[in-house]
C-alpha cells in the first residue's frame, strides 16, 4: 500500500489495480500447483464419506436380509447313512462293498437336496451373504472427465488456500480510499467472516454429509429382488464433487448469519428491536430454508441444517444488543429519535386498545 493521504490519478488507479490482480493470480497459481501435487490425498478426503455411507447402507441391507418364497420352512434333513454289516462278505470284497455303500448314501443326499431346491426351500450357504450387493464406486462419464475434474478440484482448492493472500491484495487496493472507521470495520469482520465460512464447511463435512449421503442412498439401495441388489448406488465423480462443492458453499454462506444480523443492526437498516420482535417469523423461515437446503429430506439432516442457523441468529442478536448497549451508554444522543419513535408507537397502541369499539350501524 502506498500514498494513503495523497490522491491518485485515474491512470495510477488502473496501474495499481493491474498490479494487485497479477499478484493475486500468481498466488492462486502457486497454491493450485501445490494442491495439484497432493490431488490424490484431496480426492481421498472428499470421496471417503461416500465409501463409508455406501458400506453402511449395504451393511444394513445385509442385516435386514430379504424375504424368500420358502421363508419359514425348514430344509429337508439329510438321511443318516445306515451302518452296513460286512461280516458275511469275504474279506477281499469288503472294501468294494463299503465304497458302493458310501456312493449310494451320497446319491441319496444329492436327491434330497434337489427335492429341497425344487420345493423352493434351498438352505442358505453359511459363508455366502444372503444378499448380493454391488461394490461402492464412482464412475467417469467420459475419458476426459477425470482429468478435467482434477484440474477443477486443484483450481478451487488453490483458490481456497490462497484466499487470505487474495483478500490482502483486495484490501491493499480498496483500503486506501476507506475512512478509519471503515478500515476498522473490515479488519474486524473480515477474519471473522473467513472463520465462520470454515466453520460452516466443517459442519457440513463432519456432521451433515455422513447422515445425508446415507439417507439419500438408503431408499433405492434397500430394494432387493431375488437376493440381488439391482439398483446401483454408483454416481459419477463429477456430480458427486459438484454436490460437495455446492453444499460447502451453502453452509459457508449460512454461517455468515451473525455478521448479517450485526450489519443490519449496526447500520440501522433494520433496527435491533425489529429483528428481536420478528425473530419467531425469521426462525420459522430458517427452518423452512434448512429443509430446502438439506441434502435429504429426513428430520436429522433438516435439524442439523436449521439448528446452526437459529443459534447463529441468536448469537448475532446478542452481540448486536451488547454493542448497542455500549453505544447507548457512550453516545445516548444517537438514540434520541429511536426512543421518541418507540414512545409514539407505544402511545398509539395503548390508545387503540383503550378506545371503545365502534357500534355497527343500523342499516334498517
Amino acid at each position: 500500500m502506498k500514498r494513503h493521504d495523497v490522491e491518485m490519478t485515474f491512470g495510477e488507479h488502473l496501474e495499481e489495480l493491474r498490479k494487485r490482480i497479477w499478484m493475486a493470480l500468481i498466488g492462486v497459481l502457486i497454491a493450485a500447483c501445490f494442491c495439484g501435487i497432493y490431488y490424490k490425498e484431496m480426492m481421498t478426503i472428499l470421496i471417503r464419506p461416500y465409501l463409508v455411507a455406501v458400506q453402511k447402507v449395504q451393511a444394513d441391507v445385509q442385516k435386514a436380509g430379504t424375504p424368500d418364497k420358502g421363508k419359514g420352512e425348514t430344509p429337508p434333513e439329510k438321511p443318516t447313512p445306515a451302518p452296513i454289516d460286512v461280516s458275511a462278505v469275504p474279506v477281499e470284497m469288503r472294501p468294494l462293498v463299503t465304497g458302493m455303500h458310501n456312493e449310494i448314501n451320497d446319491l441319496k443326499s444329492q436327491v434330497a437336496e434337489l427335492k429341497g431346491v425344487k420345493a423352493g426351500v434351498e438352505p442358505p450357504s453359511p459363508t455366502a451373504p444372503a444378499v448380493k450387493t454391488l461394490p461402492p464406486r464412482l464412475i467417469l462419464d467420459s475419458p476426459i472427465a477425470g482429468y478435467v475434474t482434477i484440474l477443477l478440484l486443484t483450481a478451487i482448492c488453490g483458490l481456497c488456500l490462497s484466499s487470505p493472500w487474495v483478500a490482502y491484495q483486495i484490501w491493499s487496493f480498496i483500503g486506501v480510499g476507506l475512512q478509519p472507521n471503515e478500515r476498522r470495520f473490515v479488519r474486524v469482520y473480515g477474519p471473522v467472516s473467513f472463520l465462520l465460512f470454515v466453520a460452516g464447511a466443517s459442519t457440513f463435512y463432519f456432521l451433515l454429509l455422513p447422515f445425508g449421503l446415507r439417507t439419500l442412498l438408503a431408499p433405492t439401495s434397500s430394494i432387493i429382488i431375488d437376493g440381488f441388489q439391482l439398483i446401483d448406488p454408483t454416481v459419477t465423480l463429477e456430480n458427486y464433487l459438484r454436490f460437495i462443492g455446492w453444499m460447502v458453499l451453502i453452509m459457508g454462506l449460512s454461517f455468515q448469519t451473525p455478521l448479517v444480523v450485526l450489519f443490519l443492526a449496526r447500520t440501522r437498516i433494520v433496527p435491533l428491536r425489529t429483528l428481536a420482535r420478528k425473530q419467531k417469523i425469521i426462525i420459522f423461515g430458517m427452518i423452512v430454508a434448512g429443509a430446502f437446503l438439506a441434502p435429504s429430506g429426513d428430520p436429522i439432516s433438516c435439524t442439523i441444517m436449521a439448528v446452526p442457523l437459529i443459534i447463529l441468529y441468536e448469537v448475532g442478536l446478542l452481540i448486536a444488543w451488547l454493542m448497542e448497549r455500549r453505544d447507548r451508554r457512550e453516545h445516548p444522543e444517537r438514540f434520541i429519535y429511536d426512543d421518541l419513535y418507540e414512545s409514539d408507537l407505544k402511545k398509539d397502541k395503548d390508545k387503540d386498545q383503550k378506545a371503545p369499539a365502534d357500534e355497527p350501524e343500523d342499516i334498517f
